[in-house]
């Protein structure tokens, strides 16, 4: 019937289907063509969520530098669009990706990022992670007053919105610095 935005979205959703059953080759052909078809059409965010999904299974089979080109045009397009909270969540993939691979100052910059774009877009979560993840490397690096600082921002920040299991896990992780 020519519906052309329709057939990418399934073949989008196809791709997160075979991406959460692990069956990551699919899911990258399926991303890929839907990818395709979204910038074919026009639709800039449905091609930047694919470049994220896609960015995110070449993280989980330890394929970094794939990772790193996807997140980072996904980034770039969710920031062209206006889509604030797209770009937010591609920094602290990033961030992600950079601390797997133990480069500490690029995670640390880019999860920094991130958790001030949270901040102003108003995703108290989103910065409570990216607290956490900053603490995690701080540890990591003997940087003991840094991590404590992290965690215990993040143990508020999961605190105030409710998050308890979350807030208790700050805790238990402070008592362990």
């Amino acid at each position: 019937i020519g519906d052309r935005l329709g057939a990418a979205q399934c073949l989008q959703s196809l791709g997160d289907i075979h991406c959460m059953q692990t069956e990551y080759l699919q899911a990258i052909e399926k991303l890929t063509n839907a990818q395709t078809e979204f910038e074919k059409i026009g639709d800039r965010l449905g091609a930047a969520q694919c470049l994220r999904s896609l960015g995110d299974i070449h993280c989980k089979q330890a394929e970094y530098p794939q990772a790193i080109e996807n997140l980072t045009n996904a980034q770039t397009e969710f920031e062209k669009i206006g889509e604030r909270s797209g770009a937010a969540w591609c920094l602290q993939f990033l961030g992600d990706v950079h601390h797997m691979q133990n480069e500490y100052p690029q995670a640390i910059e880019k999860l920094t990022n991130a958790k001030s774009e949270f901040e102003k877009i108003g995703s108290r979560l989103g910065a409570a992670q990216c607290l956490r993840r900053l603490a995690d490397i701080h540890y990591k690096q003997a940087e003991y007053s840094e991590a404590i600082e992290k965690l215990m921002n993040a143990q508020s920040e999961h605190e105030k919105i409710g998050d308890k299991q979350w807030a208790a896990w700050c805790l238990q992780r402070l008592g362990d610095i």
